[in-house]
């Protein structure tokens, strides 16, 4: 006798993906997937929605938001010194290609502030750029759906955050 798998989402989750960003389960549907007719969530973001199998092997582009305790600990990363930015061109590059194609949250937020770090005290190259406004972007949407307010209400508390600008926190107490 075979175990019915489990699914690990259910309706009204929220979870993102690395490609869409955060979006809720909206509802189960069979839909031709690979050729096969399959339960999919259906998963409703602010562009759209797309599809993903019910039952298979683990998403690696599919992630539940953030809990509290794993923001904690974002927190935590923001406030601790950033790592050796001594790093050459290819090192950063091998690093933020690792950290993109992962997707974890707290990969993501060391990286976000030590790119930050890096750019007060240098000019950043264009990847450099580009990875922080993007990483950043990625912290934002998922941090706000988190806690469940809109990402442009949240943008100048990540941005204290990262900047580590305790002036902001004792202003907004």
């Amino acid at each position: 006798m075979m175990d019915k798998i489990t699914p690990a989402y259910a309706l009204g989750d929220k979870i993102v993906h690395r490609s869409y960003g955060v979006g809720e389960i909206a509802d189960i549907e069979r839909v031709p997937f690979g050729g096969v007719e399959t339960e999919c969530f259906r998963v409703h973001t602010d562009n759209g929605s797309y599809w993903f199998p019910t039952a298979g092997p683990e998403n690696p582009r599919i992630h539940r938001v953030a809990s509290q305790a794993l923001i904690q600990k974002a927190i935590k990363i923001f406030q601790s010194n950033p790592t050796d930015q001594e790093f050459d061109f290819h090192q950063w590059n091998e690093r933020i290609e690792e950290v993109v194609r992962n997707g974890d949250f707290l990969a993501i937020s060391s990286l976000v502030r030590d790119l930050s770090a890096l750019k007060t005290r240098k000019k950043l190259n264009r990847s450099q750029e580009q990875a922080l406004t993007n990483l950043e972007a990625r912290l934002l949407v998922e941090w706000a759906a988190s806690l469940g307010v809109e990402a442009k209400s949240f943008r100048p508390k990540l941005r204290a955050y990262i900047t580590q600008d305790p002036t902001f926190f004792s202003k907004a107490v």
